[in-house]
């Protein structure tokens, strides 16, 4: 058996490097084959635009990351493959041809759900966990703010549990026009009074009742304060690094008694432990891989061998990407 692997490392901002490593048996671990691996494009690029913290552990939740993060680094956490013993599986483990891993990190996969829409599964649960904490409320209205993943699939999610105006920003027209499929009103102006006013003319000047940001940026942020309306709620869930983020909470925040709420997908909302686990949302996740099929989300492929060239495509063409793969 060829026991050696090709993994993929940060080395520096801005620098990657395919190493190859001999694989050692560990007892108790299994053999896992990737036949598809996904990339991030917002955490990853933090890595890689080196916008992370340094010396915070990576996810603490996740076995093969429950490391601190530094250059050189192993990162990912998108993986589809075969078992030695046959079995399709998912794994959340750095980008790697092939690795062992301990059998209560796997996810098996139901025989029906295709590799090209496991890789997904992060993304979906992270997508689930931000609609679950947010609590909607049958007939209001939602913003979501950028149209990357997680943020479409947001908008599948809440179009399924019949949330009838969602409202789609992001400066992609790409994405925009995604997002216009299944029914959103998708819109983005430069301008960001023109972009508050138009919300507020779409919900006869009331405001929206729950904003998503999934975009990263803070302008978004604060464009997502400006537009709730009285008693709304804030939904966080982007991941800023080092990043700061600096917010005017005057008036539109103060007086209107806005809430915000950070949205985090390796824990569940604590009012909702007593019905729902890890296990109830994994099933979840399955059945909207099936019935969302986010295969039709996968924009460009690369050999893994070539992910320099990858993460400097995603880079420079972000308003064309949605999710990249790698190939072994």
């Amino acid at each position: 058996m060829n026991n050696k692997s090709l993994s993929l490392w940060f080395n520096s901002p801005g620098k990657v490097e395919i190493k190859e490593e001999v694989l050692i048996k560990e007892d108790g671990k299994i053999l896992f084959n990737s036949s598809l691996m996904g990339i991030s494009a917002g955490t990853e690029m933090l890595f890689f635009d080196g916008k992370i913290n340094l010396g915070i552990d990576a996810d603490s939740s996740i076995d093969a990351l429950s490391t601190r993060i530094q250059y050189p680094m192993k990162y990912g956490y998108i993986n589809a493959g075969f078992l030695e013993n046959g079995k399709k599986a998912f794994a959340f483990y750095p980008h790697s041809t092939k690795f062992y891993i301990n059998s209560k990190d796997l996810l098996i996969l139901p025989e029906d759900i295709d590799f090209n829409d496991a890789i997904f599964i992060p993304n979906m649960e992270t997508a689930l966990n931000i609609v679950q904490d947010s609590e909607i409320i049958f007939g209001e209205t939602v913003c979501v703010f950028g149209l990357g993943v997680v943020g479409l699939l947001i908008c599948e999610i809440l179009k399924l549990n019949g949330v009838k105006k969602i409202i789609a920003i992001d400066p992609s027209s790409f994405k925009r026009e995604k997002s216009k499929n299944f029914g959103c009103q998708s819109l983005y102006f430069e301008n960001n009074e023109k972009l508050i006013s138009e919300i507020y003319k779409l919900t006869e000047n009331r405001g929206v009742d729950i904003a998503i940001n999934v975009s990263g940026s803070s302008l978004a942020l604060q464009n997502a304060i400006n537009i709730l309306a009285f008693s709304g709620t804030l939904i966080e869930g982007s991941w800023y690094g080092n990043k700061n983020v600096c917010l005017n909470l005057g008036t539109n925040f103060h007086r209107k008694r806005l809430k915000i709420k950070s949205s985090q997908v390796s824990t569940i909302n604590p009012d909702l432990t007593g019905r729902w686990d890890k296990k109830r949302r994994f099933n979840l996740v399955f059945e909207l891989l099936r019935e969302i099929k986010p295969s039709k989300y996968i924009t460009h492929t690369f050999k893994l061998i070539d992910g320099q060239k990858c993460f400097d495509f995603i880079k420079y063409n972000k308003d064309l990407i949605i999710q990249v793969a790698l190939q072994p």
